[in-house]
């Protein structure tokens, strides 16, 4: 007899048992013992699915713990260059902290180190939690490094979106981990064309001109593509870096230091020259060059014919003149 059948018979006596009332019709079942039984029913069928739910969760090895914030350990590739400074990570505090952990993070157990675990995806939330003093919900699954970063990648796409720059520098270090383009296109879920160009601008602009300009979130690749080219020109890395050491750059927020570096190498390089071009020596007599918060002016005293004490003379008095306008 099949289940369903055994439990109509049980809702449904045998009529030929029922003893007959002064109306003709059969005496049913008083409504207790059906809800009570109903009960036990529901009860087997939750026990069931508990039941199945827990064997699925032993065949692959995935189990939903409270962990201590302490033992867990970030993704051995980095994906974002601002985890916990922005206005978002704040509002994430809050919302923790008011309603508590919704989602679970991702984490597996750490490869290296017995009784640890490494996250593959829900850095901010585990920050927060850690820095709230709470314990954090996570799902345990056995992942592959391949597996786990496909994850982190995947995640970050659908909940918040990581800058352009970040983006290149996750593909550029899945690549120099020896990872393969098949998954590096999918953890970042993007074609191969898109990943060229990525990882072409990570090689492009130094990584420690990235970290002291910070994601830029707004700054898109054709952006980030002409700061590559502004860099490939002799001397102008080291004068961004420069640059972005003034504390004046330092205060500001991410794309405003990446708007002030671009206003900055846009006029790198622009040259003005004045030639005088004497029989003997055929080489300009000033040159002015505009560079990255500079201006440098030389002048060759051999084809100059008094043109540098003449410029010399006019550049002190020009500066008494700005001297004394400024108060």
């Amino acid at each position: 007899m099949k289940r369903r059948d055994a439990v109509r018979a049980l809702l449904t006596p045998d009529m030929a048992d029922m003893p007959e009332q002064d109306s003709g019709q059969p005496a049913r079942i008083a409504s207790s013992a059906v809800r009570a039984m109903g009960l036990e029913i529901g009860r087997l069928a939750e026990g069931a699915r508990e039941a199945e739910a827990l064997r699925q969760q032993i065949e692959t090895g995935t189990r939903i713990l409270d962990l201590p914030a302490g033992v867990i350990d970030p993704s051995f590739v980095t994906d974002r260059l601002a985890r916990t400074s922005d206005r978002e990570f704040r509002r994430l505090v809050d919302s923790i902290r008011d309603s508590g952990q919704q989602v679970p993070i991702l984490v597996r157990p750490h490869p290296e180190t017995p009784g640890r675990y490494q996250i593959a995806y829900g850095h901010r939330r585990c920050d927060a939690l850690a820095e709230l003093g709470r314990p954090v919900r996570a799902i345990v699954r056995p992942l592959t490094d391949a597996e786990l970063v496909i994850a982190q990648g995947k995640e970050n796409g659908e909940r918040r979106d990581l800058s352009f720059i970040e983006r290149a520098l996750f593909a550029a270090d899945l690549r120099r981990r020896g990872f393969d383009r098949a998954t590096l296109n999918g953890a970042l879920g993007v074609h191969t064309a898109e990943m060229t160009r990525l990882l072409a601008v990570a090689a492009s602009v130094p990584a420690e001109i990235v970290r002291k300009i910070g994601p830029a979130p707004k700054a898109g690749r054709t952006r980030w593509h002409e700061l590559a080219r502004h860099l490939a020109r002799e001397g102008v890395t080291e004068a961004v870096a420069a640059l972005l050491d003034q504390p004046a750059l330092r205060g500001m927020a991410s794309d405003r230091r990446f708007d002030a570096v671009m206003d900055h190498v846009r006029g790198q390089g622009a040259v003005a020259a004045i030639e005088i071009l004497p029989d003997r020596f055929g080489a300009p007599a000033v040159r002015i060059e505009r560079g990255v918060g500079s201006t440098r002016i030389t002048l060759d005293d051999r084809a100059s014919h008094g043109v540098s004490a003449f410029m010399i003379q006019e550049l002190i008095l020009g500066l008494g003149r700005f001297i004394a306008s400024q108060g």
